[in-house]
């Protein structure tokens, strides 16, 4: 059984293929080079104090202070994903009253922070913690 020529040349051609394949698949790429894993609301709320209750969450397409601010959250057991509920602002303004979180399963969210008036800076200048002396007759 001889090959013709043509059939010689094409098994060359891909025999080559495949090692030209095989090394640009042997590039080495560092640790945490590569894109971050997304977040869904439960593992943005992880990292918050008290699960995110109070804190801003928005999904990381919208327009800036479009967000809801968490009011409740329910975990499964994994503690990677359950029900959300919240209060949704657009533009700042609150656009609706409290209501189960649409898709908070998905993995698009963000944090969203506070402006400057929430920074302990600010809070500590309104000295809003003194002490009240009483006078007792």
């Amino acid at each position: 059984m001889a090959m013709s020529r043509s059939a010689a040349t094409l098994v060359l051609r891909r025999g080559l293929a495949t090692v030209v394949k095989n090394a640009e698949e042997v590039v080495v790429k560092k640790p945490g080079t590569g894109s971050p894993k997304k977040k869904n609301v439960f593992d943005v709320a992880r990292l918050l104090p008290g699960w995110g209750v109070g804190h801003k969450v928005a999904k990381s397409h919208w327009k800036p202070q479009t967000y809801y601010k968490l009011c409740d959250v329910k975990l499964r057991k994994d503690a990677g994903h359950g029900a959300a509920w919240g209060i949704y602002h657009e533009e700042g303004v609150e656009a609706g009253k409290l209501q189960k979180i649409s898709g908070a399963n998905k993995r698009c969210w963000k944090y969203v922070e506070d402006g400057p008036e929430r920074t302990w800076k600010a809070v500590a200048s309104q000295n809003t913690l003194t002490p009240k002396t009483e006078v007792l007759a």
